[in-house]
């Protein structure tokens, strides 16, 4: 028999999500199910969650980009991770996968599968749960301050989270109706809670080859948009050892919580 978080209204009130009561360790997995790894991009930098997930639970990446199908969400899914893209998450004209994602993650997380989203993952998580993306107030990148809330103390993912970790971003979100927010920057919302849904706009999976990948795509742009791009990457350099082991850690608390 499954075990999984209990299900809850997406229309929460004035009372918000159920409560989280553990849903079991993903990565004691001897069902046939798979964590479903979304990405919006070829150049997506999936190499840190794919060797945190490669030895603990099965996994497999759907490219809705290119036309891929997401499974349905039940029974052969046990979790979803949806990463970010260059992209906006209303931007649903030209990419029409955009809206059957926000359609995919708010069936999932009724059916309580367990979702993590990541900087545009986490703003098609909160306008699936009703929330809403919107541009944001200036570019966020590097390496910045992530202060936990009171909440995010608590949180059994991202308690002890606080300090530096890498952020690349324009766009921002509304936390959902109901959910619970979990840490902030100076400028912008960084993480929240909707019941077994954690979405976080900062990058804690980006890796220095993922960043140069960016910059060797982006870098004209990047430059005239103001960011030093060789003190970027040197950041992303001095902190890798540091970030790798938080996202691993991150990693195992989302699977096993």
């Amino acid at each position: 028999m499954r075990f999984r978080w209990p299900t809850h209204r997406l229309d929460p009130g004035p009372a918000g999500p159920a409560p989280n009561r553990g849903r079991g360790d993903l990565s004691v997995n001897d069902r046939d199910e798979d964590i479903i790894v979304i990405t919006h991009v070829d150049r997506t930098d999936t190499a840190w969650v794919e060797e945190s997930l490669r030895t603990r639970v099965p996994s497999r990446q759907v490219r809705t980009y290119r036309g891929e199908t997401l499974p349905s969400p039940g029974p052969g899914v046990a979790g979803i991770i949806c990463l970010g893209g260059p992209m906006s998450a209303h931007d649903e004209q030209p990419y029409p996968f955009l809206a059957e994602e926000k359609a995919y993650l708010r069936q999932s997380v009724h059916r309580g599968i367990p979702v993590l989203g990541i900087c545009l993952g986490s703003q098609l998580l909160a306008e699936a749960l009703g929330g809403r993306a919107t541009p944001g107030w200036g570019l966020e990148w590097g390496h910045i301050q992530i202060k936990l809330t009171e909440d995010g103390r608590r949180d059994p993912v991202l308690a002890g989270f606080d300090g530096e970790h890498f952020s690349f971003h324009s766009d921002t979100w509304t936390p959902p109706p109901g959910a619970t927010l979990l840490a902030t920057s100076d400028r912008y919302p960084q993480a929240f809670r909707f019941g077994c849904a954690l979405g976080v706009q900062f990058h804690p999976e980006i890796s220095p080859t993922g960043l140069q990948q960016l910059i060797d795509h982006e870098g004209t742009k990047l430059t005239a948009a103001g960011v030093d791009v060789q003190r970027m990457l040197a950041d992303c350099l001095d902190h890798e050892a540091v970030a790798r082991a938080h996202f691993d850690r991150l990693m195992v608390r989302w699977l096993t919580q």
